[in-house]
């Protein structure tokens, strides 16, 4: 049955990357680890059963190379939903949870940034399954990632007790927004922080409710960490990379050639 809506933010600027990506070009769209782009292995990641065809969010700009990309792999989305240029995550993802509560769908977004790197698809699809039906009950939840070395790119969550046995969310003790780097590494030496994987689960309500009354000079992330309501993360325990950063680039590239 399917159970889950799909939310594929498309809108990363060419200037991040730079040289591998370019305004006409941006890195999602280039075969930078295999065969497909980063933005097909997205689509691919959520073809699953258990997922609704996707919403693409995409400035008018990329359309054209969207349709191209789908096309190249007989991709079919549920809608097209144009962003103004420059809108930032949390406008985007908003105008997706209203797209959905216009339609009175009531089943989880699954939001996945297109320029992302993800190698165990049964680890992905556990986490995704956990993090359903944690934001059935209200919940924002976020993919943490084992945070492997002292990055600054990334987005810090503090992990703190089970939510409920037999899957694996967690309450969130804090959340800090890319340290600097002896922050950073003071954040990997206590052992109880993950990266935050970019990936998010919510209801179309839970999202309306945390974005509507948002501070726009917040980043999503901080948005959905520091609004009242309850969030928290799940394990996604695989190899993850958000490829717009040079070292999680260049992991991605070094595990291929492996």
């Amino acid at each position: 049955m399917k159970t889950i809506r799909p939310v594929i933010l498309a809108d990363m600027k060419g200037s991040r990357g730079h040289p591998l990506s370019s305004p006409n070009r941006p890195l999602q769209f280039r075969s930078l680890i295999q065969d497909d782009t980063p933005f097909q292995d997205t689509l691919e990641r959520v073809s699953a059963p258990e997922f609704l065809p996707p919403l693409i969010l995409t400035p008018q700009s990329l359309v054209e190379i969207i349709e191209e990309e789908c096309d190249e792999i007989a991709f079919d989305y549920e809608e097209l939903l144009i962003t103004p240029e420059g809108t930032c995550d949390d406008s985007a993802l908003l105008q997706a949870a209203q797209w959905a509560q216009a339609r009175r769908e009531v089943f989880p977004l699954l939001v996945c940034p297109a320029h992302h790197f993800v190698l165990d698809q049964t680890a992905f699809m556990r986490a995704v399954h956990d993090g359903a039906q944690t934001a059935e009950q209200g919940y924002v939840v976020s993919f943490g990632v084992v945070a492997q070395w002292a990055e600054t790119a990334y987005d810090y969550i503090e992990v703190g007790t089970r939510l409920h046995a037999g899957y694996s969310g967690h309450h969130v003790l804090s959340f800090v927004e890319k340290p600097e780097r002896g922050q950073a590494q003071s954040l990997l030496d206590a052992h109880r922080f993950v990266w935050n994987g970019g990936i998010y689960c919510a209801l179309p309500e839970t999202v309306i409710n945390r974005l509507s009354s948002g501070n726009e000079d917040q980043s999503l992330s901080a948005q959905l960490f520091t609004q009242d309501g309850p969030v928290c993360v799940v394990s996604l325990l695989t190899v993850w990379s958000d490829l717009s950063v040079w070292s999680g680039l260049w992991k991605a590239l070094n595990l291929q050639e492996t």
